[in-house]
């Protein structure tokens, strides 16, 4: 695939316009068709050079090549700027990419073999996710994948790649314009992890897919993608259930003992809440192209439904039994410019006289009345009963206690 240079140089060009647009004085996010920033005013001399390059490559190919699908594509994701290498309209362009996108999704759905050329332009349009809110792409993505999933016909494997990474930009890309997918060689027994913000899927679990075909590469991609969306919550202090703040529990006890993640990696509620959106992932795509899901996939799709709602903040370290709430608090006495360092903690902890203490259920009560944001008013009312649940197993352990006799 991909064989012919300029086809190659086009699409790294491409990419770096989509890259470079951005103005380098004032941080504005696009610069106007010329080519300077629509907010400062500032000449974008890097996005001129792009520009410069992919005017000459152009400047070098046939009339059928200038006509070619693999072109019309690389105008379409320059948008605006396509004027500045292009003498074809708007219109034109958008009518050829959209006469090409019908021939192939004919093909797609009748499992016909693609040419080498619809190939190559397949991997330009997914090529680096510019196009993930494109209704068109996302029928190609879903056809190309569903196919190879059925094993009804098989395309080169950077087709199906960029299909993945179509479908992983729907995830991702409408609150993390930063994140990525990469395909690489991990252990034998993993079929993919996150690192920050880039999802790693396994070439062999890949490679499996490829000459395979199921569907749990999906349920692999949304379960790897929930995490960064996991971390996308905490680094910008966003608590909207619970469920956050325990997410965000596990992640300070585990950054300071690791054993505990590695004894509990089933009941953490950081992995329950990946796997339930990876199989409901991996759900809605086979329901929604084959009409069928396997029942022992929603079995176990409803087994971690319920540990996610329940809560449960126990967790096990070399046979004993950590509250996670409570080894918290612990390290906040030990680290207490934790505490003032992220916000979260402040939901269900409160700094008394330089000791942190869990708020009281009245103080809890009084917050819930003064927020003024309805959305979190689930998370308040969780924090009440678990709190009111707290103070009364103290009460009881206080009277069994007391009525204990020597």
């Amino acid at each position: 695939m991909l064989e012919m240079s300029w086809k190659k140089e086009l699409m790294i060009e491409s990419q770096k316009v989509a890259e470079d647009c951005k103005c380098s004085a004032c941080g504005g996010q696009s610069s106007n068709e010329t080519l300077d920033c629509a907010y400062c005013g500032n000449e974008n001399l890097k996005l001129k050079e792009e520009i410069k390059k992919i005017s000459e490559i152009l400047g070098n190919l046939s009339e059928e090549e200038l006509n070619g699908s693999f072109v019309m594509i690389s105008l379409m994701k320059l948008g605006k700027y396509s004027r500045q290498v292009s003498d074809l309209t708007e219109r034109k362009i958008t009518n050829s990419y959209l006469s090409w996108s019908k021939k192939i999704i004919k093909d797609l759905v009748s499992a016909k073999e693609l040419s080498v050329e619809d190939q190559e332009s397949l991997i330009n349009l997914f090529g680096n996710g510019d196009y993930c809110q494109d209704q068109v792409a996302t029928i190609l993505q879903n056809y190309i994948i569903a196919n190879t999933a059925s094993q009804v016909a098989h395309y080169s494997p950077e087709v199906v790649y960029g299909a993945l990474q179509q479908c992983f930009c729907q995830i991702i890309k409408p609150f993390e314009k930063l994140a990525k997918m990469e395909k690489v060689k991990l252990e034998e027994n993993k079929v993919g992890d996150t690192l920050a913000y880039t999802v790693r899927i396994n070439e062999t679990h890949f490679d499996n897919f490829i000459h395979h075909g199921g569907t749990s590469i999906l349920n692999t991609l949304g379960h790897e993608a929930r995490h960064i969306y996991q971390n996308y919550k905490q680094v910008r202090r966003i608590v909207e259930d619970r469920n956050d703040l325990i997410m965000f529990y596990e992640s300070i006890i585990s950054n300071r003992n690791q054993k505990i993640y590695d004894d509990n990696y089933f009941h953490m509620l950081l992995e329950i809440d990946a796997r339930v959106y990876g199989l409901r992932f991996e759900q809605k795509f086979s329901e929604e192209m084959f009409n069928f899901f396997d029942d022992s996939k929603k079995k176990e799709y409803a087994a971690d439904y319920a540990l996610l709602t329940s809560c449960d903040t126990i967790r096990v370290i070399d046979d004993k039994k950590i509250h996670l709430e409570e080894e918290v608090l612990s390290v906040l006495n030990e680290e207490p410019d934790l505490y003032d360092r992220c916000p979260q903690f402040r939901y269900e902890f409160v700094k008394d006289n330089g000791h942190i203490r869990f708020k009281t259920t009245q103080e809890l009560v009084d917050d819930y009345v003064y927020h003024d944001n309805s959305k979190k008013d689930n998370l308040y009312l969780e924090l009440v009963v678990n709190s009111k649940n707290r103070e009364d197993a103290m009460k009881n352990r206080q009277q069994t206690s007391s009525n204990v006799t020597i």
